[in-house]
């Protein structure tokens, strides 16, 4: 199959994911998007890379007519991280390089998308969120509950309030686990074709830096010392900073316990049920606070 035939393909997978976006798979489809793009542009020169995009497009709004907006959108917003990353790797980069720039590149997006949607439709995020979730809890309040009269319009507020609160978090989290997916599957996909994509590094070999454990300390002092209602920009920073360095802790408590499987010669299957565990069971986040606090993996190299 020649290169060119090889393109065409690629571009024809990535017709199919925009022609998916208008049904229910648009959440699998938002996480395969950039693979196809990706491959593209680490196969082609720019100048054929954006003749391919534009057929893509074009292909797109023929078959889809007015119904292609947000397809059309959602592809041009992913098109210009996945040549970032294309772009990366025609240099060689690490694949810790490219996985950090992409997530940065989504989330300067995300929140520049966010921006200029809310001041163009003069929208209040929150007041929004707080409509629709209040529109499904009247139907329980209204379904025989023993419930307070105004709880419905109360708790939408909070939650909505909330949500709009931890949104940088979101953001953040939502970039990170795009990037490291298109990474993972662009990386196969080129190495059938014999393009070589340098890998993350083992999960048994991941590290947090020590200091993360003096931030996660200081955010959880402010958390406790500002109210949960202070909107303010200290009250937003501890109620983002707090579950991402979570995250955090949680991807290496599961990097310890791969480790940990090294060391014993455990089944291959054993980390990754484990793993899951890990995500399932929040407080697990402890293992790799203390993971990357103190020297653990020594202590069981030394036994």
């Amino acid at each position: 199959m020649k290169i060119g035939w090889k393109s065409v393909a690629w571009s024809a997978a990535a017709l199919l994911l925009l022609l998916s976006i208008p049904t229910k798979l648009i959440v699998v489809t938002l996480f395969l998007l950039m693979v196809p793009l990706v491959v593209l542009y680490t196969m082609l020169k720019p100048i054929p890379f954006l003749v391919h995009a534009a057929c893509i497009g074009a292909a797109s709004f023929a078959l889809l007519g007015s119904y292609s907006l947000i397809p059309l959108t959602f592809g041009f917003f992913f098109l210009i991280p996945s040549a970032i990353m294309g772009h990366m790797y025609k240099r060689r980069l690490s694949a810790r390089t490219v996985v950090t720039v992409a997530t940065i590149v989504l989330l300067a997006q995300f929140l520049v998308q966010l921006t200029i949607f809310s001041i163009q439709y003069d929208i209040d995020l929150s007041a929004e969120l707080s409509g629709m979730i209040e529109e499904a809890l009247k139907q329980l309040q209204t379904s025989g509950t023993l419930l307070p009269a105004n709880w419905a319009s109360d708790a939408a507020v909070s939650i909505g309030d909330a949500f709009v609160k931890m949104l940088p978090s979101l953001l953040l989290l939502s970039s990170f686990l795009l990037a490291v997916v298109t990474h993972a599957l662009s990386r196969r996909a080129l190495g059938t074709m014999g393009i070589v994509v340098p890998a993350m590094p083992p999960m048994k070999n991941w590290m947090l830096p020590r200091s993360l454990v003096l931030y996660y300390l200081i955010a959880l002092i402010l958390s406790y010392a500002i109210s949960p209602d202070n909107n303010g920009f200290w009250g937003t920073v501890a109620a983002n900073a707090v579950p991402v360095l979570q995250f955090a802790f949680i991807v290496q408590a599961i990097a310890f316990f791969y480790y940990l499987a090294d060391m014993k010669k455990w089944p291959r299957a054993a980390p990754f049920l484990i793993a899951i565990v890990i995500l399932l069971f929040h407080p697990f986040y402890l293992v790799g606070l203390i993971d990357t606090a103190f020297p653990l993996r020594r202590y069981f190299t030394k036994q």
